[in-house]
């Protein structure tokens, strides 16, 4: 299983370093097979203060989350499962060793009695909602940690809500996906520097919403929560497309 780890990262050559790839090395991932995305102008900066044992290869894509997502869509070969994460994933919590959560996404993503092609985890790490299960119907899978196989002509088109847009795509094309219910992602998803918290994210998220619903009318509801606007995605949806 020699899963090859995808991690966008953008104006965190600092921190990087400290977050995901420390914990990747504590659960002895082989560097090797870790690729960092980066665009061009940060290139210089990544290769000075990321420690080189602690990945395999720099690749330059796009700026523009949206954009390199697809980049590294379009690097990968067709059908290769490519787990993708984030930059400042602290861990992934479970009471499982990180061994059995890695090999029960890639054995879901391998079998061929009920073929899928996206699988994931919690979107946080709360014990207390996690269960040693999982589900298959349409749901969201948090863009921080998720195993795919590589499909060339699945490409997401607005970088706010981008993991909701790859649900569903991968719902559309195999009829489920599976978001293991024993683990979750220890990260911040605002706050910081870097990544996603650049100015005018707000309005971006709006847009986000926006396009969504455009997009994929009946596969998704807008819903109001304390810090604004969103989307839930319809769990009932089925692959009629």
């Amino acid at each position: 299983m020699n899963v090859r780890i995808a991690i966008p990262t953008y104006k965190r050559s600092d921190t990087i370093a400290d977050k995901t790839l420390k914990y990747l090395k504590s659960v002895n991932y082989p560097a090797s097979l870790i690729y960092l995305f980066v665009v061009a102008e940060e290139e210089s900066l990544y290769r000075e203060k990321v420690p080189e044992d602690m990945y395999g290869r720099i690749v330059i894509g796009p700026l523009g989350l949206c954009e390199m997502r697809n980049r590294i869509t379009d690097f990968f070969e067709e059908n290769e499962i490519i787990l993708q994460m984030d930059d400042d994933v602290r861990g992934i919590k479970s009471t499982l060793p990180f061994k059995e959560i890695f090999s029960t996404l890639y054995l879901r993503l391998t079998n061929l009695e009920e073929p899928c092609g996206l699988a994931g985890v919690m979107p946080n790490d709360d014990t207390r909602r996690m269960k040693l299960s999982s589900t298959t119907h349409l749901t969201h899978i948090i863009g921080s940690f998720f195993m795919a196989r590589n499909h060339k002509d699945i490409q997401i088109t607005y970088t706010e809500k981008e993991d909701m847009e790859r649900s569903i795509l991968y719902f559309k094309k195999y009829g489920r996906i599976v978001r293991f219910q024993g683990a979750g992602v220890s990260t911040k998803y605002t706050g910081g520097t870097g990544g996603l918290q650049a100015e005018g994210r707000i309005e971006r998220c709006v847009a986000g919403i926006e396009n969504l619903k455009s997009r994929y009318p009946g596969w998704l509801s807008e819903v109001v929560k304390k810090k604004g606007r969103d989307v839930i995605l319809n769990w009932r949806a089925k692959n009629n497309s």
